[in-house]
Formats: C-alpha cells, sequence, structure tokens
C-alpha cells in the first residue's frame, strides 16, 4: 500500500469579515498517497485555493486539521513548495539567483546547493540560462525556474496554483507533458488546482471536484492512464469519458 503523505481531517475554513460571515471551505477529508499527482478541480470561488494553502500551513483551518507525514500542519514548511499561476520571480537576480532564493532565507549558501540549483536547471532544459534574467526568459521558462525554485528543498510535496493558467494554450499544452516527464523523474507528490478539466485529466492520477462554495467533494476520480503520458491520449475515448464524468458537476442544470 502506498503510504499517505497528505491527511486532510475534516478541514474547514470560514471568515468572519466586514462583510459578514463567509463560509469559504466545507469539511473536507482526503488522503493523498506519496507520489501521487492530485488535481483539484471545481467552480470559482469554491476554496481551492483556500484548500491548497491551508495545505501548505499558509493559512490556519478553521476546524478539523491537515497533516503531513504524520504531522500536523500549523505553518509553512520547509518540506512544502509552492508553484503559482505567476512565476514571480525577481527581476534584478539572475535565474540562478532566484532558484536559490527559498536557501537564501533560511541560511548561508553552501557550494552544494548552488550545484544543486545547476542540476535542476539542467533538469527543466535551463541548464545554459543561469545568468540570464527572468525579463530574457520566455513565459513557459520563467514557469520552469519557478518550479526548480519549488525543488530546490527537496520538498515532501509540492503544491501548485494554476501554475500554466498564465500560458498562451501551445505553451501550456507543453508544459502539461513537460511537467509529466519532470513529476515522473522526482517521484513528487504534487497537488495542484486548475480550471481545466482536460489538463487535469492529462496530468494527474486523480480528479478530486469540488461543489461550489462552500466547497466540499463531490467525487475523487481515478485516472485510467499509464502515469507517462502523451498528447495522443487526449483524442481516446477513455480520455473524453473521464473528462465528461468530471465536466457533469459543472454544468448550468448541476449548479442551479
Amino acid at each position: 500500500m502506498i503510504p499517505d503523505i497528505i491527511d486532510i481531517r475534516n478541514a474547514s475554513k470560514h471568515y468572519d469579515t466586514d462583510s459578514g460571515f463567509v463560509h469559504a471551505l466545507g469539511e473536507t477529508t482526503a488522503r493523498i498517497g506519496e507520489g501521487a499527482f492530485v488535481s483539484i478541480v471545481g467552480p470559482s470561488g469554491c476554496g481551492k485555493t483556500t484548500l491548497l494553502k491551508m495545505i501548505g500551513g499558509l493559512i490556519p483551518a478553521s476546524n478539523g486539521e491537515i497533516l503531513i507525514r504524520g504531522t500536523p500542519v500549523t505553518s509553512p514548511r520547509a518540506d512544502v513548495g509552492f508553484v503559482f499561476q505567476n512565476s514571480v520571480l525577481l527581476p534584478w537576480k539572475t535565474t540562478r539567483e532566484n532558484v536559490l532564493l527559498p536557501i537564501v532565507v533560511r541560511k548561508k549558501l553552501s557550494a552544494q546547493d548552488i550545484d544543486r540549483a545547476d542540476e535542476l536547471l539542467d533538469l527543466v532544459g535551463l541548464g545554459s540560462f543561469g545568468d540570464r534574467y527572468p525579463h530574457e526568459l520566455s513565459g513557459g521558462m520563467q514557469q520552469r525556474a519557478s518550479i526548480c525554485r519549488a525543488l530546490i528543498q527537496d520538498p515532501a510535496c509540492l503544491l501548485m496554483d494554476e501554475p500554466f493558467g498564465a500560458l498562451d494554450s501551445l505553451t501550456r499544452e507543453n508544459m502539461n507533458v513537460f511537467f509529466n516527464g519532470l513529476w515522473l523523474s522526482t517521484g513528487k507528490t504534487v497537488v495542484m488546482v486548475t480550471h481545466s478539466i482536460q489538463e487535469a485529466v492529462f496530468m494527474s492520477t486523480r480528479v478530486i471536484v469540488m461543489s461550489e462554495r462552500p466547497g466540499r467533494i463531490v467525487d475523487d476520480v481515478a485516472i485510467p492512464f499509464e502515469a507517462q503520458r502523451s498528447p495522443d491520449i487526449m483524442g481516446s475515448a477513455a480520455f473524453g469519458a473521464t473528462a465528461a464524468r468530471i465536466r457533469h458537476y459543472f454544468t448550468k442544470a448541476n449548479l442551479d
């Protein structure tokens, strides 16, 4: 049995705002095994990103708890990496320096840290761009650099919030294929929030489907493909049927 790395136990989130009480995320329970790639999809405002931030310790749960490798999440952790929709690279730092930022804020850099950054840049095809600045990189290259930054501390899991949403459609598809290979080569546990059902089905081993706010899990879909993916599967009947099962929850009739 694959051990659980993330254990979400009846976690929920609400806010008291100037405009009143906001129930952002309903009670949510899920377990995610080591090496899994899980996507979370749902209507806008259903609490997908809220759940991701709770897993990463960026915001606390109002009720319930979340554990990573058996330890309750109470604050941001060094063993959790984040990738956001925008690469948020510092424009005055080189690609290598951006990748090394999480190390710099925690301790003095070592030669091993710099070697690790260069190894990661090689892994994502940016080995010759370590001394370049963000404005010299394409959007896809910037996002690959941000993925390296998230991996520099060898995290237990990688949390990604719409990581390819700012890219054009062709670059996004290429990044989906690229990241599938990167996930296979690193063996990391990945949790990704996306609005794209096609992206979720193509990249994931499981897709968690959430309802409208306050979001609750309404389906947990196992993806019926081998781990290594090719764009060819998008034209298969199995791919279409899996996407249709997820899309069913977001038709107007089912949202009313």
